[in-house]
């Protein structure tokens, strides 16, 4: 009996899907803890990985590499990284209504993530 081979491109795309996920429930983890259990640095290579996955010329990498620039600064302000923070949540939640099934409720939770920490600074 003959397996039927998937289209590269649906191999790529669920690679994409399957790492964007794992991401998803990395940040989510990070994010329910405490605000003081993550450094700046490590905020800015979850950063880093987030950009990779979604493309520099995504809406949502822009305001990453807002936040990233936020966390590097000699002396991060923590209003405005709760600010840029609530504004990914939203970017986010916005996302989650327009993706399906599984991916709109990890979405959700990461949207939730990212307000929940954000109101912590």
């Amino acid at each position: 009996m003959e397996t039927q081979q998937l289209p590269k491109t649906t191999q790529v795309m669920t690679s994409q899907n399957q790492g964007a996920s794992a991401l998803i429930n990395q940040t989510v983890q990070a994010l329910n803890g405490s605000p003081s259990d993550v450094s700046p640095t490590d905020g800015a290579s979850v950063i880093d990985s987030w950009i990779s996955t979604l493309g520099s010329d995504s809406p949502v990498s822009s305001s990453l590499s807002s936040l990233k620039q936020a966390l590097q600064s000699s002396s991060p302000d923590g209003d405005e990284i709760s600010s840029l923070l609530m504004n990914l949540s939203e970017q986010t939640q916005s996302a989650a209504s327009s993706a399906d099934g599984s991916a709109q409720s990890s979405l959700h939770e990461l949207a939730q993530s990212l307000k929940s920490f954000s109101q912590q600074l």
